[in-house]
């Protein structure tokens, strides 16, 4: 025992382990830590930097975003993506930094595939399309650059990235009528009267209508965004995630019907000093906060704890091989995007024809008349030209609204979701009636849509579509994809909005039938003044 002790007195006594061990630490720890802050940094600099490049290869396009940022209250929270996004990224740098490097290269054609979309859709100038091109491009670049594993890592953030997308008017149309709908029905079941004609309606305390601000899709898009990095947060299993996800949408999209039933009703109870002008307002993002806070709590009852902490230790730098294939992957990845903008600045330029109209020809005992049907006009943004004559025959007239479109710009599109037969801020008109009609145009049918429009002590029945690259549709999808083709295919033919009207007596159906013996006798005729004119330039 005492041997024992002693041997361990000696231990102590003796310096030089001690300072031999101390000297191998102070060596290790200082080369240690270099190794460590560069495997974080270079994962997060790499996918930055190639979220940077294509944002500026694209500059055009990634402030054609920003501009819709700074106008529109709906996509302000774009400011915030990219911040978020690359914070994310932050976070994320110690997981990638275990990941190897394996470039993907068939991603290249996929880049591609993405490029040749944003092309086409630069040329149509539609905004949405080409925007969501390039946002895409940038987990496929890191796909090609660094490897499919990445991808997986960053799904999360790599789908948060797309609320940077203005995107989202496509759905406000169908959101107005499920929250008219709804409001309708809801008020019917509170005993309170209601007639209804489209988007308006009529109560015994006064005229609502359902107006773009009453779709709600600026609660959906703000839910669908928060509710995804609170998802990350709070869960680690994807199907977790996005279960949440789904429940959060569903509870705006219902939350904005209950509301509007809730706007309306307090007006009505309180003779209409409750629940309106700014109060409408107030009332509307109060309750849309209580919601959002309620899914919260109610989301983290089933929170998911967090994965087991990872013991970190220096990482090797990847081999030399797989170096230079990322560098190979990220130079072919680079001229696959530049191309695409090049391409665009080389190809043909359009120049707006003021000139361009179509001059339909009588026929079938129509005479034609340069007296105005009625005031009424489509709303369309910056047309070419504007085409309006009017018909005569046995006592029925028909109105011909002829919008010409020969130039694209984002100012200028002949399926742009401005056009509109009616504007919901218009005074004079209201659009009290929608739905589709089967017509035929010469020895083709068409499916056009029709409304009926009231206004001035009058009453309108519409039938409009587009015709684009020789072919007539109601849809607006369509009518852009019938473009794309002519786009590509090198054609520049002008297309037209269409509208033909007929004053109607309400009950009386006269309208509709003094449009389908126009379109029955006249068809043809126009139908060869479109062919004619969309070609001769």
């Amino acid at each position: 025992m005492s041997q024992l002790r002693e041997d361990r007195l000696g231990a102590l006594a003796s310096p030089e382990p001690v300072t031999a061990a101390a000297e191998r630490h102070a060596v290790a720890l200082p080369s240690m830590a270099p190794a460590m802050l560069r495997a974080n940094a270079l994962p997060f600099a790499g996918v930055v930097g190639l979220l940077v490049s294509v944002l500026a290869i694209f500059a055009p396009t990634t402030w054609s975003m920003v501009e819709v940022w700074q106008r529109s209250g709906t996509y302000a929270h774009g400011f915030l993506v990219l911040p978020i996004f690359v914070g994310w990224v932050w976070g994320s740098r110690a997981e990638l930094s275990r990941l190897a490097v394996r470039p993907f290269w068939p991603g290249l054609p996929c880049m591609a595939g993405l490029g040749l979309v944003w092309l086409v859709a630069d040329w149509m100038a539609a905004g949405t399309p080409s925007q969501l091109a390039v946002i895409a491009l940038v987990p496929t670049a890191v796909a090609t650059v660094y490897g499919l594993a990445w991808v997986r890592a960053l799904a999360l953030p790599f789908a948060f990235l797309f609320f940077a997308v203005p995107a989202g008017d496509a759905l406000i149309p169908h959101m107005m009528e499920w929250t008219a709908d709804f409001t309708v029905a809801a008020l019917r079941l509170s005993g309170v009267p209601v007639y209804r004609e489209d988007m308006h309606f009529w109560i015994p305390s006064g005229k609502w209508s359902v107006v773009e601000a009453c779709s709600g899709i600026r609660y959906l898009i703000a839910c669908a965004a928060v509710a995804t990095v609170y998802a990350a947060a709070m869960y680690r299993s994807p199907r977790r995630r996005l279960a949440f996800i789904g429940a959060a949408v569903l509870c705006a999209l219902v939350a904005n019907w209950v509301r509007a039933y809730g706007i309306v009703l307090m007006a009505h109870l309180t003779n209409n000093k409750l629940a309106v002008g700014v109060d409408h307002l107030i009332f509307g993002w109060v309750f849309f906060t209580v919601i959002l806070a309620l899914i919260f709590f109610v989301g983290a009852l089933w929170r998911e704890e967090p994965a087991p902490a990872v013991r970190r230790e220096a990482a090797r730098d990847a081999p030399p091989a797989r170096s230079k294939q990322a560098a190979a992957a990220a130079a072919a990845a680079a001229i696959v995007v530049c191309v695409w903008p090049i391409a665009s600045r080389l190809g043909p330029a359009e120049h707006q024809d003021s000139s361009v109209a179509a001059t339909i020809r009588p026929a079938n005992g129509w005479t034609a008349t340069r007296d105005p049907l009625v005031s009424w006009r489509p709303h369309l943004q910056q047309p070419a030209a504007e085409h309006v004559v009017t018909f005569e025959k046995d006592g029925s007239r028909v109105g011909v609204y002829l919008g010409a479109f020969s130039a694209r710009s984002k100012h200028a599109k002949l399926w742009s979701s401005v056009n509109q037969l009616v504007t919901t801020t218009d005074r004079s008109w209201m659009q009290i009636g929608r739905g589709t009609v089967g017509t035929t145009l010469g020895s083709h049918s068409v499916d056009a849509n029709a409304a009926t429009i009231s206004g001035t002590g009058l009453r309108i029945v519409a039938w409009h579509w587009y015709q684009t690259n020789g072919a007539a549709t109601g849809s607006r999808s369509r009518a852009a994809l019938h473009e794309a083709i002519a786009r590509l295919r090198g054609r520049h033919a002008t297309s037209y909005w269409v509208t033909v009207y007929a004053l109607d007596a309400p009950h009386a159906g006269s309208g509709a039938r003094s449009l389908e013996a126009f379109m029955r006798d006249m068809g043809g005729s126009l139908a060869a003044a479109l062919h004619g004119s969309a070609n001769s330039d």
